[in-house]
């Protein structure tokens, strides 16, 4: 229990200071209200987390967001106080909870990336350990050289860019660590991913032609090495899964919403609104039936029988 405490106490820390560095800039850094955090694995599968690791994980996520926005304009200093503050929330979670995502090696590149684009030669020890330990983390989601995500994603290379950064910063981590055969290494490896990302213009209009944004175009065709048929086939199934993750977004807003109105049981849990639907499928008004269950703890018996009693009935009804 003071473990949690300790804890909870340091990612609301966390929290206010990412509340005072949106505050910053005029536009806010990132999305705090309401923010829910959904993380899947390289299989597809959503990922289950404890309440602790739960919140360390949304105010990682945050501050990677915050972080990221930042380096779109170019803002590193600002951008690197953000992820370091992310990883700092991210290290509160139980490491065998997210060892199968791939967010924070991909928060440790964005760090390096930012010491590269300042060119703070003094981050050169501390960068290397940082890709040292995306490599192994990136190893570990996606299997060693990519096979598991090559085999997950049926062939498909959608993290070439990310291993193109990676190795171009290792890169000039070994050069400036000395490591000049290491180095070539690298940055020939690096080289050769810039090639294959290229995108030839008659392949960018065909797809391009059938509706699909340019952004959107040249990064499945590079998925999918130039197939054209295979990166339309792509997109078409990601159109579906985005409107489908659209509509479940709306409804898990819609249910916070409610859950907000019917308020939070004498333990500060909210309304089941499964349990919700079941009274209500009986007969019972919702507004009622809401009341009755927040006022036990959920117990669907124990409301039952407040709405069946007469005298309880008129209580619940003066409470709402």
């Amino acid at each position: 229990m003071n473990c949690w405490l300790m804890m909870k106490g340091t990612v609301d820390l966390l929290v206010l200071t990412v509340t005072a560095l949106s505050k910053r800039h005029a536009d806010g850094a990132l999305p705090i209200e309401d923010f829910d955090i959904q993380l899947e694995d390289q299989s597809g599968n959503k990922v289950h987390f404890s309440e602790t690791d739960r919140l360390a994980i949304m105010t990682g996520l945050m501050l990677h967001t915050s972080g990221k926005r930042f380096i779109r304009k170019q803002m590193f200093t600002e951008a690197l106080e953000a992820l370091t503050m992310g990883e700092e929330a991210f290290s509160l979670c139980n490491p065998k909870s997210i060892e199968l995502v791939d967010n924070i090696p991909i928060l440790k590149i964005d760090m390096v990336w930012c010491y590269f684009m300042l060119r703070d030669i003094a981050w050169i020890t501390v960068a290397g350990l940082h890709l040292k330990n995306a490599r192994e983390g990136l190893e570990r989601a996606h299997g060693k050289d990519s096979s598991r995500f090559r085999l997950l994603q049926a062939g498909r290379t959608s993290e070439l860019a990310l291993y193109l950064r990676l190795e171009l910063l290792e890169g000039v981590v070994a050069y400036h660590s000395g490591q000049f055969d290491k180095s070539r290494k690298f940055l020939a490896s690096a080289q050769e991913k810039f090639f294959q990302l290229q995108v030839p213009d008659e392949a960018l209009s065909l797809v391009t032609g059938m509706g699909f944004g340019e952004g959107d175009a040249k990064r499945t065709l590079r998925m999918s090495n130039q197939d054209i048929q295979s990166a339309v086939n792509f997109l078409v199934v990601e159109r579906e899964k985005r409107e489908q993750k659209r509509e479940d977004d709306i409804r898990r807003r819609n249910e916070i919403m409610q859950q907000k109105r019917y308020g939070v049981t004498p333990l500060k849990k909210a309304v089941d609104l499964q349990r919700l639907t079941e009274v209500v499928s009986i007969g019972f008004e919702k507004e009622l039936a809401a009341e009755a269950l927040r006022k036990n703890e959920n117990d669907t018996q124990k409301a039952l029988d407040d709405l069946t009693n007469p005298e309880a009935n008129t209580a619940l009804q003066r409470n709402i």
